[in-house]
This record gives C-alpha cells, structure tokens and sequence, in this order.
C-alpha cells in the first residue's frame, strides 16, 4: 500500500496534468513525458485485463487528479481566451517552448538519427499544420439531440488519444474544430451530454494505447521525433490564434510577460518531473 504522500503526489501530477491538457496548444501527454509516468499509464492501458490489479491505485489516483485538473480550469479558460486572448496565447507559447529541452532527451540525441527519425519529425509537423488549416471552422452549438451525442462521443476521443500521444493538443484540434467552448461548457455544467463525452474517451483510450506502447516498444526514437515535430506544430497553431489586429501597447506588454512567465513555468514543471521520474516511471 502506497504511503499518503506518495498518493498525493500522483494527485497533484496528474492535476497539473488535466490543467495543461485543457490548454491550447500545449499536451498534456508531453508533461507526462516529463514526470516520467508515461511509458507506465501507457503500458498499463494497453494491457488494462491483466496491469489493472497491480496498478490500480496508481491509474486511479493520475486519473481522478486529470479529472480534478479538467474541471478546474474548465470554468475560466473560456473566459481568459476571450478577454485576454493576446496574453493567454503567448503563455501557452511559453508552455510550450518551455517543454521542448525536456522533450528533445527523450528522443536519445546520443543515436544517430536516421532518415526515418527525421520524416517522422516531419510528419509531425505536418499534422499539426493540418490543424492550423483547419483554424477557420466556426464554433458549434450542442443540443441534446443525436447529433451532439455523436460529437461528444467524438471530443472523447480526441481528447483521450490527445493524452495518450505526446505533442497533439486536444485542446487545439477541438479549438480549430470549433468543439473546444461546447466541451468547457458540458464539463463545467456537468451537463447530461458529459456520458457521451466519457464514452468517447473509454474508446479513445482502450483503442488507442496498444498503438501507441507498440510504437515506443519497437520504434521508440521514431515515436519521440514524431511527438517533437507535433510539439513544434504547435507553435505555429499559438502563434496564429494570438494573432490580433492592431494590439494595444498593454496586450502586448502583458503578453511578453506571459510568455516568460509559461517557459518559466514549464522548466519548473520538467524540474519537479525529474525528480518524480524515478518514483514513478515504468516499473
């Protein structure tokens, strides 16, 4: 039995973990990756029949601490995006740029890349570019009916494949879909369209963890320059949303301290991460 503070530690992990999911731009996958839990919910995912009893406290206690973190920031990121889009933008930016040093270890910089590793890095990019193209869709409005069962059962699963592949946003697919304002909503109103929204991520996760584990199992460099190049996509998708149209002298200053302020943050996400890493990685 794991010991009171150990249980809180995973708690605040995974909360910090549910809160950056929900942000644009930024994967929550990636500060798994940082914290060293990733390999380990991964594998356990993928094999649920028969990890599930020696692991059970351990998903449990990430997975209520993500819950926690989703519900949290679900009440106000709407707001801030509206008001303080400038601001809120380059934060993520920050996020994000503060992310990439941790990241680029996890792709073995000490072997050679090869040209498989490098059109993965690509394609990487190349997805999260998609996204960007698709940036003018109009924001949707849910109902109760068929149809926005459908699309919940769809945020879902974007949402838990998001979680489970480093460097994809969910948040910024649902942003650039138009589906990210229905889903802070349901959430925070803890609407009746929240069954659907689980159903999907029961989907998204089973379906999609043994994809992944057997990625990093036989191609696990491959893997990390795919998930660096969607991280890099990124930035160009932050970039593009905090684009506004003759910004005031305030915006802009507020936004250069946001954006200090998320790569400050992020290293210190890495930091305490590495010191997590080890307690709790792949056993």
């Amino acid at each position: 039995m794991e010991s009171p503070r150990s249980g809180l530690k995973k708690f605040f992990i995974g909360t910090l973990i549910g809160i950056v999911s929900t942000v644009p731009g930024v994967s929550g996958a990636v500060l798994a990756v940082c914290f060293g839990i990733y390999e380990r919910v991964v594998a356990d995912i993928a094999d649920i029949v028969h990890k599930i009893r020696d692991d059970f406290w351990f998903l449990a206690t990430i997975g209520l601490g993500i819950a926690f973190g989703i519900i949290m920031i679900s009440f106000g990121l709407d707001y801030v995006i509206d008001n303080y889009r400038v601001a809120s933008m380059l934060l993520f930016l920050g996020l994000i740029l503060g992310q990439l040093p941790e990241l680029w270890k996890f792709t073995e910089p000490a072997i050679k890349i090869s040209a498989a590793d490098i059109a993965a890095f690509a394609v990487g990019i190349v997805i999260m570019s998609f996204f960007l193209v698709l940036g003018a869709s109009e924001e949707k409005v849910l109902s109760h009916d068929l149809m926005s069962c459908l699309y919940m059962v769809l945020i879902g699963v974007i949402f838990s494949v998001s979680h489970l592949a480093p460097g994809i946003s969910g948040s910024t697919v649902l942003l650039a879909m138009g589906l990210l304002a229905p889903l802070m909503s349901t959430i925070a109103e803890f609407d009746i369209l929240i069954i659907p929204l689980l159903v999907g991520v029961f989907i998204g996760l089973i379906g999609f963890a043994k994809i992944v584990h057997y990625a990093l199992t036989n191609y696990r460099k491959s893997t990390y320059m795919m998930i660096l190049g969607l991280t890099v996509g990124s930035i160009f998708v932050i970039i593009k949303e905090s684009v506004t149209p003759y910004p005031e002298a305030a915006d802009v200053l507020l936004g250069i301290v946001a954006l200090f302020a998320g790569i400050l943050i992020s290293l210190w996400f890495s930091r305490i991460g590495r010191k997590a890493s080890k307690e709790f990685s792949v056993k």
